[in-house]
């Protein structure tokens, strides 16, 4: 741990226009002051603001992205859809892992432009690219294999595991793809541009409608790939999607000072595990929580198709609400990383403050959502009559979860600013195994007897077992973050 030292606010801040000046000179307006921070403040969350709104689109996009390959693939058949599914289950959170660590980038990118030092930035990118190209190349072999576990498991359809297969070996070619659009958007919403975000995000998405169209069913005089078709599309939209990605960063004018890729730079095994130690610990706590949601499903398919439904219904309502969180995460860490880059706590505070307060806004927003619109929300998704019963109740259970998972979410994006990916993975790994699995077990099989407990079997004690680790999560976050800006400590800080 290393000690920063402290750097006042503006005199524009700390001194207000309309404050009073002794004879002297001497500045004697305490009653305004706090007028000033107000002033602040504000202007800080309309900056905040105006940088969520295009990441929070982009993500958005990314995220209809898998609502329409289940949608198509679903027209496709039963057994296509259920192909994808198994494909799914196992492609996301490796792309996670990915994402995680390319994400690593924002407060690095950050500090450089805090500290002025500009023309450390395309090398810093280079080494970022090499780390996780070569994390995508190893994941993305593994996730074609995987499906071959399901062969060794008794009266499994072998066709839909073969459809699996096809969908894996298309999405696992796609990694390094998927690496490189998540390096170059670090890059630039580290460097506080985030509109290419929003851009670049539509773009994937328009382009994934119609190929998907062409390879799952077999237009244009393209064979009918059905599943596999939909990972396909997938692959050929991220490629397409790159390459004017890197056009983009390479004619902009808005790049000119911190051109990418424009000369190569002799780098040492030692530059790049530096980068690996910092940013896998990221990668590894994005999959540890993706990994955790994706095995209760397994774990409550004993309990029939109706509670597994409304689990899922409830799942993807929260996949859907946490969207916001999310993107506002990705500002805190840019926002943050870039007043640390000037040693300036005060900043560092009032955007981390500014990004909690807005995050908490949208998060009341929701939770008013789901508390009168639920019943709706899952008439939406299901017909089935025990599924309306069950579901709106998960919901609630939902509304409790979101409050937690919107503070751990923002924290983590803070603590990315400061560079803490070290506390980051290992909060995550103690909330999620230690604390919410072993809680959400004991009450979702029912370990726990007495009638007191029995309400709770099935989804709900798995729910609310989510809601005891997100709670761990945000509670032991924040009270890092409060030491760090208590102290004015901060983690070495990676330097290539």
């Amino acid at each position: 741990m290393s000690k920063m030292t402290h750097k006042t606010e503006p005199r524009s801040v700390q001194r207000p226009a309309d404050a009073m000046v002794s004879a002297a000179g001497a500045y004697v307006a305490p009653v305004t002051v706090p007028v000033g921070r107000a002033a602040a403040f504000f202007a800080q969350l309309k900056r905040t603001f105006g940088l969520f709104v295009p990441i929070f689109v982009g993500q958005l996009a990314a995220t209809a992205m898998g609502v329409v390959d289940t949608v198509m693939a679903g027209a496709a058949g039963t057994l296509q859809l259920s192909g994808v599914a198994i494909g799914s289950s196992i492609f996301w959170p490796s792309e996670l892992f990915i994402v995680g660590m390319a994400l690593g980038l924002h407060p690095l990118v950050a500090n450089v432009v805090g500290s002025g030092e500009l023309h450390l930035i395309p090398k810093r990118l280079q080494v970022a690219a090499m780390v996780c190209l070569g994390a995508a190349a190893v994941v993305g072999g593994l996730i074609m294999l995987a499906p071959l576990v399901y062969r060794l498991m008794p009266g499994v359809d072998a066709d839909m595991i073969a459809i699996g297969q096809g969908y894996l070996i298309a999405v696992g070619l796609a990694l390094p793809a998927y690496a490189l659009f998540n390096v170059l958007r670090a890059y630039w919403e580290g460097l506080g541009k985030t509109g290419p975000t929003l851009v670049f995000g539509l773009m994937a998405l328009l382009l994934n409608i119609p190929l998907n169209w062409m390879f799952i069913f077999g237009h244009f005089g393209l064979p009918a790939l059905g599943g596999v078709g939909c990972g396909v599309a997938t692959a050929l939209t991220m490629y397409l999607t790159v390459g004017a990605m890197l056009l983009y960063v390479r004619l902009s004018p808005a790049f000119a000072q911190v051109r990418l890729f424009t000369r190569y730079y002799a780098v040492s095994w030692r530059e790049l595990w530096t980068f690996a130690k910092f940013s896998l610990p990221l990668g590894v706590a994005g999959m540890i929580e993706t990994l955790c949601f994706s095995l209760v499903a397994v774990l409550l398919s004993p309990f029939g198709p109706v509670v597994v439904a409304s689990h899922t219904i409830a799942m993807n309502v929260s996949g859907l609400l946490v969207i916001v969180p999310i993107a506002l995460s990705a500002v805190a860490s840019v926002e943050v990383g870039q007043a640390m880059g000037t040693n300036n706590w005060a900043a560092a505070q009032r955007r981390a403050f500014a990004a909690t307060t807005l995050a908490l806004g949208f998060y009341a927003l929701g939770l008013i959502a789901l508390i009168l619109g639920r019943d709706l929300i899952v008439s939406w998704y299901s017909d089935d009559a025990a599924v309306k019963v069950l579901a709106p109740v998960l919901l609630i259970y939902c509304a409790v979860f979101l409050l937690p998972d919107t503070l751990q979410v923002i924290a983590i994006g803070i603590l990315r600013g400061f560079k803490d990916a070290r506390t980051i993975f290992i909060i995550t790994v103690v909330a999620y195994w230690v604390v919410g699995m072993p809680i959400g077990l004991a009450l979702g099989y029912g370990y726990l007897t007495g009638e007191s407990w029995a309400h709770l079997v099935g989804a709900p004690g798995f729910w609310l077992g989510f809601i005891c680790s997100l709670t761990c999560a945000s509670l032991l976050l924040w009270i890092r973050i409060y030491f760090l800006l208590q102290r004015r400590h901060v983690p070495q800080s990676f330097r290539p």
